[in-house]
């Protein structure tokens, strides 16, 4: 259901502009419609201020807290102090950040330098010394596990040395000493092997020394990293006390400012106007009353007016459904508590079993409980659904245990099929009269006559469906044949004008797209009523699945495989067969229903808030 907004405008002293913004701040209950004419507020000059504020909280590893309502303007706030005060704290934490990030350059030195000695921990000689060498070229690498018998069988008939220095699931490390005249052909080897160079370090110490030397220096490092830290926030909380109350005062002028760049402004007067909701406007008339503004109603806007759905609690899930088709206009119907009930007893009808439904229903409950989702929400309820037509299909896990309340689906397959027409029909028909409410509601008498869903369609669809139902009833039809069919022609020349009336280009073109359109719209009624038999088909299907499960079980000799069949089948009905019901609930509706009335074009209603995401 729709609630009312208003079209205001509102002109205020432009001294008392702060004071009006942060009133409809904080009321959540206005938005702006861009103004023309009049000058504008160029900038904010509380951004960068704010963006310092956050540096700082972000720098101590702290979070804003803020309670914007709780601020009353004026307040006097020194801007320049503030910005200085802020600005020579957030220049000691970028100190402190610098001295983090040298810090932060030589653990990564080290940890790469830990990293290629690793493998040399072992060898009981100066690194140096390797380098030193005048008559041997020394080489580390890394090679996988497998390799490595290859290339120590290439290496058979060259004068090459190899000392596994460390070896791992996934790699292998050695080093090989040679004389630098084979330099190419070890090389060659190395390639052949995928056998990956390393650099070896040029260091004065033993490895295992150097090892050791690196991890207390890692340590040292690692502990002056934290003292950082904590000098941070013991500066942020040195002055927490004036950084919470200047952050709170500047994020909400950082506000109210952004929200005077979107008012108009003179001399001496603030202009505005927008779309308001009832609380909202009570508030204006309050602001009125005490000479604070001046307040226009009823003016005059660009376009319709915004959508803002009040709905009752327990079906405002049910929009996220609405939502996915589109929003409504302001000047439609809300089809929402229609599609909360149609989809609860679409779901149910398809779905009817005692056993999954509940299951269905715990499950998305539990879910909803964690997530607060709306889609878990309409599970739930689905799921509850899905129950209640089990006991009218007297089915529990499959298995027919209870007394139908009304039939069994499987037993009863023209009563099901017959009973998805007629609903089938009667949603058709219910959707045209909506959409006959919606064209009266906009004043657009043509539409009401010609439009294929006004009284042209719905005039032709209740002649033939109820001919026919008339002649299954009573063996007779309700018209004679030649009142049939002249009813029924005056109603598709009637569908055929709308084109020609409300179509674009020349009489030809919409002569003959009247054609294709007037013939299109009556395969889609014929098509429209056929589709809702899948909701009887449906509801066979369910049975017949578990049918052919039972089956399968009945055939395995053991038990446990019988159990595990029906098991497996169950699960997969509740899963499987669940997901599809849901796509098939959301498809009746969104193509047999709401396509007969329901555009969906609107847009949603955005007032003007706080942004918290700046936080």
């Amino acid at each position: 259901m729709h609630e009312k907004l208003w079209a205001v405008g509102i002109v205020a002293p432009r001294s008392e502009a702060e004071r009006l913004a942060k009133i409809i701040l904080d009321s959540e209950s206005f938005e702006v419609e861009e103004l023309e004419g009049f000058r504008r507020y160029d900038e904010n000059p509380y951004d960068e201020l704010l963006n310092v504020m956050k540096e700082l909280y972000s720098a101590a590893g702290e979070f804003p807290k803020v309670d914007p309502y709780s601020l009353e303007l004026p307040f006097v706030l020194d801007r320049e102090s503030v910005d200085s005060f802020s600005k020579s704290i957030l220049e000691k934490m970028k100190e402190i950040d610098r001295e983090e990030q040298e810090i932060e350059s030589e653990i990564a030195q080290i940890e790469r330098e830990s990293e290629a000695i690793a493998p040399l921990a072992n060898l009981k000689i100066r690194l140096e010394e390797l380098h030193k060498m005048r008559f041997l070229k020394a080489r580390l690498c890394k090679i996988h596990p497998d390799y490595y018998p290859r290339l120590l069988a290439s290496f058979e008939n060259l004068p090459v040395c190899v000392f596994q220095t460390l070896s791992t699931d996934q790699a292998l490390f050695f080093l090989s000493l040679y004389p630098p005249s084979i330099e190419d052909k070890v090389t060659e080897v190395f390639k052949s092997a995928s056998a990956e160079v390393l650099e070896l370090p040029n260091v004065m110490d033993y490895p295992a020394d150097r090892l050791a030397f690196l991890n207390d220096r890692l340590k040292v490092l690692e502990y002056r990293k934290k003292e950082l830290e904590l000098r941070k926030r013991e500066l942020f909380y040195e002055n927490a006390r004036f950084l919470k109350e200047y952050y709170s005062e500047i994020f909400v002028l950082k506000h109210v400012y952004d929200f005077m760049r979107k008012i108009g402004h003179t001399q001496e007067f603030v202009v505005l106007k927008g779309w308001v909701t009832p609380k909202g406007l009570k508030m204006l008339r309050n602001l009125e009353e005490s000479g604070d503004i001046l307040l226009f109603e009823d003016v005059k806007m660009k376009g319709p007016a915004p959508t803002l759905l009040r709905n009752p609690k327990f079906i405002r899930p049910f929009e996220m459904l609405t939502k996915m088709y589109g929003i409504p206009r302001s000047d439609e119907i809300d089809p929402t508590p229609i599609i909360s009930f149609l989809f609860l007893f679409f779901y149910g009808m398809m779905f009817g079993d005692v056993g999954h439904g509940l299951v269905i229903s715990l499950l998305a409950y539990l879910l909803f409980r964690k997530t607060k989702s709306d889609l878990w929400y309409i599970m739930s309820l689905a799921g509850i659904s899905s129950a209640i037509f089990g006991f009218l299909y007297g089915s529990v896990f499959g298995f027919d245990v209870l007394k139908p309340l009304f039939a069994r689906p499987m037993e009863s397959i023209f009563l099901f099929l017959g009973l998805s027409i007629i609903i089938g029909a009667f949603l058709i028909v219910f959707g045209m009269v909506l959409n006959l409410i919606n064209r009266i509601k906009r004043s657009e008498a043509k539409q009401v006559i010609f439009d294929p869903n006004g009284i042209s369609g719905l005039g032709l669809y209740l002649t033939v469906i109820t001919d026919i139902f008339w002649d299954m009833t009573y063996g007779k039809p309700l018209f004679p044949f030649p009142a049939l069919i002249f009813l029924s022609l005056g109603f598709i020349f009637m569908m055929f004008l709308y084109e020609v009336i409300f179509g674009e280009g020349s009489l030809g073109e919409r002569i003959v797209l009247g054609v294709f359109e007037t013939f299109d719209k009556l395969i889609a009624f014929f098509s429209n009523t056929l589709s809702f038999i899948r909701l009887g088909a449906f509801a066979m299907n369910h049975a017949g699945l578990f049918i052919a499960f039972y089956t399968m079980a009945k055939m395995s000799s053991s038990p446990f495989g019988k159990f595990m069949a029906l098991l497996l089948g169950n699960l997969l009905l509740i899963f499987l067969e669940g997901l599809v019901v849901f796509i098939q609930a959301i498809r009746l509706e969104f193509y047999e229903f709401f396509s007969k009335f329901y555009s969906g074009d609107g847009r949603e209603f955005k007032p003007v808030t706080y942004n918290w995401e700046v936080k």
